[in-house]
């Protein structure tokens, strides 16, 4: 009996090693992903964004000030914090 306990213990702690091992494996394949989208996907993303905002906003600094003036709707979408509906 105290043969089949030794055996047993020894099978379990080799089954609990090979299962931290292959979590740790799996942990750090999900850190080495997660890094290279970071790197690949959102800085790219986020210096195209940045970009169309300062497009953005230099087109709307090219509109003379007089014909924002005049309209009151182009005021009212300028005046507004939604600048999307100012963009349209």
């Amino acid at each position: 009996m105290e043969s089949l306990q030794v055996e047993y213990q020894n099978a379990f702690l080799a089954y609990c090693s090979g299962s931290i091992t292959t979590e740790r494996i799996k942990f750090a394949v999900f850190i080495v992903v997660g890094a290279l989208m970071f790197l690949f996907v959102w800085i790219p993303y986020l210096r195209n964004l940045s970009q169309k905002i300062w497009r953005t906003k230099g087109m709307l600094n090219m509109i003379p000030m007089h014909i924002i003036s005049r309209n009151q709707d182009l005021k009212d979408a300028f005046m507004s914090n939604d600048l999307l509906h100012a963009v349209k």
